[in-house]
């Protein structure tokens, strides 16, 4: 299971790209100049600006609502792992506490464990995701870059 923002890039503009855009920034992730870094930064936007600029209006604010959704997503992820440990510490306690069959006690308490776990993998993988999280942000840009574009075009209209 990839985080959300990997998704979102490999759905949007495909396995290759998205291959492409995380090995360069993969590569060029050890620069400490901030100068050179944009530089990279740049230069994603600039092929991910031609490979959409031929959308229509609609097509670009259909992926700017999915890239919100996305966001919105992954922040609820992040917010909600604190609810989830809790539900997870409460329900292991409850199962122990209670007077039930040990084997049925070891099965309810291991399935609660595997969806604790499930839950971590989420929260981390979506945590930790410096790569996505810089092309995500790339990708906004171009968006908004379209949808600022295609507005002052109607305006000189």
């Amino acid at each position: 299971m990839a985080n959300v923002f990997r998704k979102l890039i490999r759905k949007e503009l495909g396995e290759v790209n998205y291959h492409r855009y995380s090995s360069f920034i993969k590569k060029n992730i050890d620069k400490r100049n901030i100068n050179e870094r944009l530089n990279d930064s740049q230069i994603i936007f600039n092929d991910m600006y031609e490979k959409l600029k031929s959308r229509d209006i609609n097509s670009i604010s259909m992926m700017h609502k999915r890239l919100n959704d996305t966001m919105l997503l992954a922040f609820r992820i992040s917010k909600n792992f604190g609810f989830a440990f809790l539900v997870y510490l409460m329900a292991t306690i409850y199962l122990l506490l209670r007077d039930m069959n040990p084997q049925l006690t070891t099965i309810s308490v291991v399935l609660v464990n595997i969806s604790f776990l499930y839950k971590v993998y989420e929260f981390i993988s979506n945590k930790f995701c410096y790569v996505d999280a810089q092309l995500i942000l790339v990708y906004k840009a171009v968006l908004d870059r379209l949808i600022l574009n295609n507005k002052n075009n109607i305006k000189d209209e």
